[in-house]
């Protein structure tokens, strides 16, 4: 023990001063080189944690029957993934389980998702990309990383946030910047997001997120491990399993109509109707996302009642972060407000 201790206290050291010797940045600064970050390639570990005060919901049951990406589990406690990407059109997201693994890989205009403990896979082609413009992004398989995380919280800045650096840290073993951002609106229920900046590359290594009142984050999403190197090509160079059954689908099929559930595995999964789009109302912190009428597939219906208590016209789920009101008429609204101001915003 004294010789471990003798071995580790120096790296400690050396580590704390690693992240001293950053250069000062200011809050504008921070933000600024946030956005313009760019890599070629990386990979790494990430693990992702909630503690948004929602109700036990059950495990999968039949032992090691799940599937490894479950909404019960991203919703409480940890889920770790490894993840890679390389350039603007190749990434993979893998979650393994203790009996599955579920993939989502994206390579070029072809997106396939891969479930171990249905062998189901699906593959949907992403429309064609005109010369000089941004390649298409994948709809809500897309993997969720600190660097998009990030990005999202950053897009609500407003001049009612305080922006401010904080402590400089180690965050997966890179010396790291801390840029905090402190809502000033009253009608959130966030209280603060701190994003660890790595310091080389002012990429998001880490993203914690507090509701009001809290000590510990609601949610936080950072890597363990990374490396900013492009990985080998073979990473996105998906191939279905022998004795999976794979659907194909088109991006322009998904909208107009509810996805039917097709193939092992397959979940229905709602749909906007056509022409239908979702409306933002208000600014910042307090905007509210509303959708009009659509139909939850039965395994999302039956975990809202779970989740949720009956209010006057529907029905609300209530959590540290997020408020969503389902009504009866099939419209929802959601938001980090009380659930007081969703009401009141589904009457107007």
């Amino acid at each position: 023990g004294v010789v471990a201790a003798g071995v580790a206290v120096p790296r400690l050291a050396d580590a704390s001063d690693a992240a001293e010797r950053l250069a000062p940045v200011t809050a504008a600064e921070l933000l600024v080189a946030v956005s313009e970050a760019k890599v070629d390639g990386l990979s790494g570990t990430v693990v992702a944690t909630s503690r948004l005060g929602l109700p036990e919901l059950p495990t999968a049951q039949g032992g090691g029957g799940g599937s490894a990406l479950s909404l019960p589990g991203l919703l409480s406690g940890s889920t770790t993934a490894r993840v890679w990407t390389s350039g603007d059109d190749r990434s993979r997201l893998a979650v393994d389980g203790p009996f599955a693994e579920y993939d989502v890989v994206r390579d070029g205009r072809d997106l396939w998702t891969y479930d171990s403990a249905s062998s189901g896979v699906t593959r949907l082609v992403l429309p064609e990309t005109a010369p000089g413009q941004e390649p298409a992004q994948p709809p809500v398989e897309s993997a969720v990383t600190p660097q998009q995380a990030a990005e999202l919280l950053l897009g609500l800045v407003d001049a009612s946030t305080q922006v401010s650096v904080g402590d400089r840290e180690m965050v997966a073993g890179r010396p790291a910047y801390e840029l905090v951002l402190d809502p000033r609106d009253p009608d959130t229920l966030i209280d603060t997001v701190r994003i660890a900046v790595d310091g080389e590359t002012f990429l998001p290594l880490r993203v914690r997120v507090l509701g009001t009142g809290q000590v510990e984050p609601a949610l936080e999403i950072g890597f363990t491990s990374v490396r900013f190197e492009q990985p080998d090509p073979s990473v996105f160079a998906f191939v279905p399993p022998p004795g999976s059954e794979v659907t194909e689908r088109s991006l322009d099929a998904l909208t107009g109509a509810k996805r039917p559930a097709e193939g092992p595995g397959a979940r229905e999964v709602p749909v906007l109707p056509a022409g239908a789009r979702p409306q933002v109302l208000g600014e910042g912190w307090a905007s509210v996302v509303a959708l009009p009428p659509v139909e939850l597939p039965e395994d999302a219906a039956v975990l809202v009642g779970q989740l949720s208590r009956p209010v006057q016209g529907g029905r609300v789920v209530t959590s540290a972060l997020l408020t969503v009101l389902l009504l009866d008429d099939g419209r929802v609204l959601a938001g980090a407000v009380p659930p007081a101001q969703l009401l009141e915003l589904s009457r107007s």
